[in-house]
């Protein structure tokens, strides 16, 4: 497979799913994803430690970007909804059929969710008619409560379902060599297990659905997973989720609990602010075409940040060149430093980098703001990749769906 055309399809894939609904890309996009030559033939993705890695069958001609894009969302929706767990649990116990039973049920339920969603699954993952009950009664069943319908099936045939699922079941396999495609989340890919990997998606998808409606659906489920056609996120919500979990994951956070017993994430506990509070660089590209009142937006969701642990916030104009620096005080302060530069000749990120590589002392968040239309040097890629390895990297876009730089990306749509 040559590296070009994994790069390029992936492009695409991360530009469906964004035009979907940024929610998918957010999902997908916490995981670190690979591709490896030491995927089973037979699958198009498989789990290894907290990564996704996907075969030569994912990027055969057959399928298309939708059916690619269903994969990923299929191998996510496992770890969000404990299947992981539940599947790798069964098999410690001795108890192969019941996991086995278990892993066809999820594979049916989270395919048919995301067919109802408008996915295109590709046509020979498991479906309600390969194991006997309606499309209806899939969308309404748990994996949980499928798999104790299925007990009636005989070992041989379930073991024919079996070797077309997934094999969640069967743990994790090691994996030596693959090609990174995305860096995904630090904390997922820190994660010690799948239950740790399924407790930072509730919570960071709780997040996100506390900036949407209150409520979640009776299963205990967030409405906007279970039912998967439904979700609509606003790029500003986005950004905001994006700029909280920064702050939280940069400053020096300390739980104190009232007696041992406390102890857990599940219980009420005070949390304090350490000293060291983090600087926040805006990177502006004043030829962005990007409005007033988007950059309004934009500006208010920085602002915030002031109000939540950030010590100071500066944007950096830069057009073809950087431009002196200036601390953001108030939200209108950031239209005043775009309407006094209007940009002149190119749009060249270098130089504005280079300033936040040399002044940060220590990690801070960096985001960009730009078309991302960009006349890229020999230099800037590597610039890109240097910033994101040093500081937390935000790229927000008024222009293109996707781009080519490490960091968490988001699209400002109308």
């Amino acid at each position: 497979m040559e590296l070009g055309r994994i790069g390029e399809e992936f492009q695409r894939i991360k530009e469906y799913l964004m035009l979907r609904d940024p929610t998918y890309y957010f999902l997908v996009m916490s995981f670190p994803i690979g591709y490896s030559k030491e995927v089973p033939k037979n699958a198009y993705a498989m789990f290894t430690g907290n990564t996704i890695l996907v075969g030569d069958r994912f990027f055969q001609q057959s399928l298309t970007t939708e059916n690619r894009a269903a994969v990923l969302m299929h191998e996510v929706l496992h770890a969000y909804l404990g299947h992981l767990e539940r599947a790798r649990d069964l098999m410690k116990m001795g108890k192969a059929e019941e996991a086995m039973a278990f892993n066809v049920a999820a594979d049916v339920v989270i395919n048919e969710k995301l067919e109802a969603g408008g996915f295109e699954v590709p046509w020979d993952m498991l479906r309600a008619e390969h194991v006997g009950v309606s499309r209806t009664a899939a969308l309404r069943m748990s994996a949980e409560e499928l798999a104790a319908k299925l007990s009636g099936l005989s070992r041989r045939q379930l073991f024919r379902l079996y070797r077309q699922s997934s094999r969640i079941a069967e743990g994790e396999r090691q994996v030596s060599n693959y090609v990174p495609m995305n860096q995904g989340s630090e904390k997922i890919r820190q994660a010690s297990d799948p239950g740790e990997v399924r407790r930072m998606l509730e919570r960071r998808v709780m997040r996100i659905r506390s900036y949407r409606e209150p409520g979640v659906s009776p299963s205990g489920h967030l409405r906007h997973i279970v039912d998967v056609d439904k979700p609509s996120l606003d790029w500003r919500r986005l950004l905001r989720v994006e700029l909280e979990e920064a702050v939280e994951s940069l400053r020096d956070l300390r739980k104190r609990w009232s007696r041992t017993s406390r102890k857990s994430e599940w219980y009420p506990s005070k949390v304090g602010m350490g000293p060291n509070a983090i600087d926040v660089y805006v990177l502006l590209d004043t030829s962005a075409s990007i409005d007033d009142e988007k950059l309004r937006r934009f500006a208010s969701e920085v602002y915030g940040l002031l109000r939540a642990g950030v010590s100071r916030v500066f944007v950096i104009p830069w057009d073809a060149r950087a431009y002196d620096p200036v601390e953001l005080r108030r939200p209108a302060d950031i239209e005043k430093i775009k309407r006094g530069l209007r940009g002149g000749g190119g749009t060249i990120p270098d130089e504005a980098i280079k300033y936040v590589l040399a002044k940060a002392q220590r990690r801070s968040i960096v985001v960009v703001l730009s078309d991302f239309e960009l006349a890229e040097t020999a230099e800037t890629k590597k610039l890109f990749s240097e910033l994101a390895a040093k500081h937390r990297l935000i790229l927000v876009s008024a222009g293109r769906g996707s781009v080519n730089y490490p960091g968490t990306f988001i699209k400002i749509s109308d």
